[in-house]
């Protein structure tokens, strides 16, 4: 085995800090396990423990595991993960997701850059207050999408059908800064097909993993509302006890489509992987999360960055069994590895251990 001479250090929130706890401890559990010699050079720096000089002089490369926008929603972090990054880059480290990108997954600043790159994505124009945002609106067609700026997880979105209802989501405590963001329904072509599928009954929406090169697709979600996340959509009735009601899928026509949609977008290969890298590298993101839909003729829409996203376990997903839950969060344990161990220049023993 060849020794390494660098290692990688993780930098993520403390306790009491960032949205979770101990973010990416279910990834570094399964590398421990599979992949001890890597999981030998990774250090784990977490914010307001200190020993930033210590941890920031002693990496070959930095991966920021930090909620987004970092700078403007965690700033004591951004300070801290800040400090490290320079020290960091004075001795040449590489480093993956740096600080200052994280505010680039800022909605308005995400569709900016996204156009800017030639990206399919559906947009958005920011307003910091309701005087911004009624000009905005004089030349908007409805519906349309009002969404606070800063904020993931479909956190505070509303479709609005008229000026007065986009006004009236504006003001709701948390929209401003805000974003407002065309509304786009994939689901007419589909109707030319089989109008009683579920892509044509319901609204979609994918994720694909980008881990540096790679591009890992990782499910399809299925909703009958236009604001698609895996709370209602067809696999969440499925979800800890609901598992066992999981045969019950093979009788509802919707859920028995979605299942094999979910099945086979996962087990092909990812769809327009160079666009995907793209849409990354225009944030400045080697490590992220891209959720997006599919036109009937191909066509994409992206929706959202997320370089801090959730990653339930097995048991939270939605019918796991059905869903081959367990194959695929392997997968993305194992891709994560292997984008850390490419971190690392020198070569590595990985050979697996029970």
């Amino acid at each position: 085995m060849t020794r390494l001479s660098t290692s990688i250090l993780i930098v993520r929130h403390g306790p009491g800090r960032g949205r979770f706890v101990r973010y990416g401890e279910r990834t570094l559990h399964w590398i421990r396990r599979n992949d001890p010699a890597l999981a030998q050079r990774i250090v784990v720096h977490e914010t307001g423990s200190g020993a930033i000089p210590t941890v920031a002089a002693h990496s070959g490369a930095v991966v920021f595991w930090m909620a987004d926008p970092l700078r403007e929603l965690y700033p004591d972090c951004y300070a801290e993960a800040s400090e490290i990054a320079e020290l960091a880059a004075r001795r040449g480290a590489r480093m993956v997701n740096p600080p200052d990108a994280l505010s680039n997954a800022i909605k308005s600043t995400q569709a900016r850059l996204w156009e800017q790159a030639d990206v399919p994505c559906a947009g958005g124009r920011r307003f910091a207050r309701r005087s911004e945002l009624e000009p905005l609106l004089d030349a908007t067609v409805f519906p349309v999408i009002v969404r606070p700026d800063l904020l993931h997880a479909q956190q505070g979105m509303r479709v609005c059908g008229t000026r007065a209802e986009a006004l009236a989501a504006a003001d709701e405590v948390g929209a401003y800064p805000g974003a407002l963001v065309p509304f786009v329904d994939t689901r007419e072509g589909y109707r030319h097909g089989d109008s009683e599928s579920v892509w044509a009954q319901c609204f979609h929406k994918k994720r694909a993993y980008v881990f540096g090169d790679a591009v890992i697709p990782a499910h399809i979600f299925f909703s009958s509302s236009p604001i698609v996340a895996w709370a209602g959509s067809t696999f969440s009735r499925y979800q800890g006890w609901g598992s066992l009601l999981q045969p019950l899928a093979l009788f509802r026509r919707m859920d028995r489509e979605a299942v094999a949609a979910d099945l086979a977008f996962v087990r092909s290969v990812p769809e327009q992987p160079a666009l995907m890298r793209r849409a990354a590298s225009a944030l400045g993101f080697e490590s992220v999360a891209l959720d997006y839909s599919t036109f009937a003729d191909g066509r994409v829409v992206l929706w959202e960055a997320n370089p801090h996203p959730s990653i339930p376990g097995w048991r939270h997903t939605g019918m796991p069994f059905a869903r081959r839950t367990w194959v695929r969060l392997n997968r993305i344990y194992a891709r994560t590895a292997e984008f850390f161990r490419s971190l690392i220049h020198e070569s590595i023993d990985h050979r697996r251990t029970a």
